[in-house]
C-alpha cells in the first residue's frame, strides 16, 4: 500500500501567478515559446516526460509501467517518461494507440519496442501502472476507434492510470466527456492547471491532479482565467501586527435575517469575526434580539424597523452586507434597496434575498451602485437576477459570471465547483479546491460573512472574494479529515485558515499538488490496488 501523500502537500504552489488556460490558449502559449526561442520544442517534450517520470516513481516505485503512447504531444510525452523509467531500471511496456507513431527520436536510442494494440488486454494483466498518454488537449468530440475501445479497456482493468497532462477524452476547455475518456487516478499537467480540468465532470476523472514546471516563459498573452492560490492571497491580505486594533480591522453593518432565519445571520456575523473585523453591528427583525445577542454576544443588534438606526448604522459601517437570510417580502426587499442606495461608497456584498431583491432589474443594480460591490449568488440566484436559466449558467459558468459583472458593474463570486469570480473588466480567477463541506446548507452565509469583513479591511471586491475563498479552504481542508464538517463549524476554522496562509512554503520541483482529489468515480480494482 502506498503512504497518502501529506494533506498540506496540495496548496504548496510558491509562484502567486498560477494561469488556468483553455485549450487554445495554451495552444498559444506552447506555440509563442517555440517561436520566441525560448525554447525547443523538443525540450518541453524531454522536461514534461522526465517529470512526469519522477511523479510515477515517487509514487509507485515498483512494478512494470504500461505507456499508451498516442501519436501527438502527449504520446511523446509518455514515451520520454517510459524511457527514464526504464533507464532508472523499471521494467515498462509501450503499446502505440495512434494512427501514426510518434516521433522516434524521443526514446533516445533506448532500444523499447512499441507493441501493437493488439496486445493491450495481454499488457494491462501484466500492468501497475498505466501511462495514459492516448489524446491530448485537441478532444473536443468523442473519441473515436479504436482510441474509444482502447480507452474503455483501460477503465475496465481496474489497474493505475496517470494521466499524462489531461486524462484522455475529456475537453480540456468545457470540462465535458463527450464520449469514453479515461479514469485516472493521478493527472499531471504541464506548464499550468487547464480550464476544463477544474471543472466537472472531468475533473472526476482527474483523481489527484498535480501541475509541474516544464520551461514555459511567461505567455505573450496572459489567458484570461488565473487560479486562486494560497502564495496570491498572502500576497494581498495583510496579517494584523502587533499595535493592531479593532477601528483598523474595520466596521462591518450586516443586514439580514428575518424571523425564523436568524441563524443565517448569525453565521455570516460569526464568520465575520472570526476573518478579523473589528466590530458588527447585525440589521435584522427585532424578533431575533435574543437569539443574535446570546450567539453572537460580540456584536450590536440594531432593530431593522427602527429607519434611523438603520442609516446610523450604514453610515457608521467601513462596508456593507445584506441578504443572509433576508426573506423575500415586500418590505425585504425594500430594505436591500435602500440599503444599497444609503451605504454611498462604502464597499458592500451582496447575497441570497439581497440579490433576489434585484431579480431580473440587473440594470437597475447597476445604476444604484455608487461604490466598490460584490454579488455572491449561487447559479439559481444568478439565473434569476439576469433573467436565464439555471442550465445556461451552469453550461457555462465563467462566462454567466463574465455577463452578470458587465451588465451590473460589480464583481461576481459564482458559487459552485469551482467557485469563479469575475471583474467587470473581464478578469477571472478560479478556485482549486473541492469538497462537499463547500455545498452544504449555511457555506453561503459563512462566505458572505467573510468577504464582508475583508471588505471593511480595506481590500477590494476581488480581493476579499479571493480571500474569504481561501481562507474558508485552508481552514475546512487543513485537516487529515472533513467528515462530519457542517457551516456551523466553519467560523472557528476561519483562524486556523489564515495562519496556515502564513505558514506557505514553495513546493519542491517537479511539481505540486494543486487540487485536492474530487470523487473518482468507482472502478474495479486491480489485486495490486486492493493489498
Amino acid at each position: 500500500m502506498n503512504p497518502p501523500l501529506p494533506p498540506e502537500d496540495w496548496w504548496r504552489f510558491a509562484d502567486p501567478v498560477v494561469w488556468v488556460p483553455t485549450a487554445g490558449e495554451m495552444a498559444l502559449i506552447d506555440g509563442h515559446a517555440i517561436a520566441s526561442g525560448a525554447i525547443p520544442e523538443r525540450a518541453l517534450i524531454e522536461n514534461a516526460g522526465r517529470a512526469l517520470a519522477h511523479r510515477v516513481q515517487a509514487r509507485w516505485p515498483e512494478g512494470r509501467v504500461l505507456t499508451l503512447a498516442g501519436s501527438g504531444h502527449n504520446g511523446a510525452d509518455a514515451l520520454v517518461a517510459a524511457r527514464t523509467l526504464h533507464a532508472w531500471g523499471r521494467t515498462v511496456e509501450l503499446v502505440r494507440c495512434g494512427s501514426r507513431p510518434p516521433e522516434p527520436d524521443v526514446l533516445a536510442g533506448w532500444d523499447l519496442a512499441l507493441s501493437d494494440v493488439s496486445c493491450l488486454d495481454e499488457a494491462l494483466s501484466r500492468a501497475e501502472v498505466v501511462l495514459d498518454g492516448i489524446l491530448g488537449t485537441g478532444v473536443t468530440a468523442a473519441p473515436r476507434a479504436p482510441q474509444a475501445g482502447i480507452i474503455d479497456r483501460v477503465n475496465a482493468s481496474g489497474r493505475r492510470v496517470v494521466a499524462v497532462d489531461g486524462p484522455s477524452g475529456v475537453d480540456f476547455t468545457t470540462g465535458g466527456i463527450p464520449g469514453a475518456s479515461i479514469r485516472a487516478e493521478l493527472t499531471v499537467t504541464f506548464g499550468w492547471p487547464k480550464l476544463g480540468l477544474l471543472r466537472f465532470p472531468a475533473r472526476a476523472r482527474c483523481g489527484t491532479l498535480e501541475v509541474v514546471e516544464i520551461g514555459f516563459p511567461p505567455p505573450g498573452t496572459p489567458p484570461g482565467v488565473r487560479a486562486l492560490t494560497p502564495a496570491w492571497v498572502g500576497s494581498y491580505l495583510p496579517e494584523p501586527g502587533d499595535d493592531a486594533h479593532k477601528g483598523r480591522a474595520g466596521y462591518l453593518t450586516l443586514v439580514g435575517g428575518r424571523v425564523g432565519m436568524a441563524g443565517a445571520v448569525v453565521l455570516a456575523a460569526r464568520a465575520a469575526i472570526r476573518s478579523g473585523v473589528g466590530i458588527v453591528r447585525i440589521v435584522s427583525a427585532p424578533g431575533n434580539r435574543e437569539v443574535i445577542q446570546t450567539a453572537v454576544p460580540g456584536a450590536v443588534f440594531v432593530d431593522w424597523d427602527d429607519r434611523g438606526a438603520v442609516t446610523d448604522a450604514l453610515a457608521w459601517a467601513s462596508a456593507v452586507a445584506v441578504g443572509p437570510g433576508l426573506g423575500a417580502g415586500p418590505e425585504q426587499i425594500e430594505l436591500a434597496r435602500t440599503v444599497v442606495a444609503e451605504r454611498g461608497e462604502k464597499p458592500l456584498a451582496i447575497d441570497a434575498d439581497g440579490l433576489n431583491a434585484w431579480a431580473g432589474d440587473p440594470e437597475a443594480l447597476r445604476e444604484a451602485n455608487a461604490g466598490d460591490a460584490l454579488l455572491t449568488p449561487h447559479p439559481g440566484e444568478l439565473a434569476r437576477l439576469i433573467e436565464v436559466t439555471i442550465d445556461e449558467v451552469l453550461a457555462d459558468p465563467l462566462a454567466a459570471a463574465r455577463g452578470a459583472a458587465a451588465t451590473t458593474g460589480c464583481t461576481v463570486l459564482l458559487k459552485g465547483t469551482p467557485v469563479w469570480v469575475a471583474d467587470t473588466s473581464g478578469a477571472a480567477s478560479v478556485t482549486v479546491h473541492a469538497s462537499p463541506v463547500f455545498a452544504g446548507g449555511g457555506m453561503g452565509d459563512v462566505l458572505a460573512g467573510a468577504c464582508g469583513a475583508f471588505l471593511a479591511s480595506g481590500l477590494r471586491p476581488g480581493e476579499a472574494a479571493g480571500a474569504a475563498l481561501m481562507v474558508s479552504a485552508l481552514g475546512v481542508l487543513g485537516g487529515a479529515s472533513t467528515s462530519g464538517i457542517v457551516a456551523e463549524d466553519v467560523p472557528d476554522l476561519l483562524p486556523l485558515g489564515r495562519r496556515r496562509l502564513r505558514e506557505l512554503t514553495p513546493g519542491g520541483w517537479p511539481g505540486v499538488v494543486l487540487a485536492l482529489p474530487a470523487a473518482v468515480e468507482s472502478r474495479p480494482q486491480s489485486p495490486s490496488a486492493a493489498t
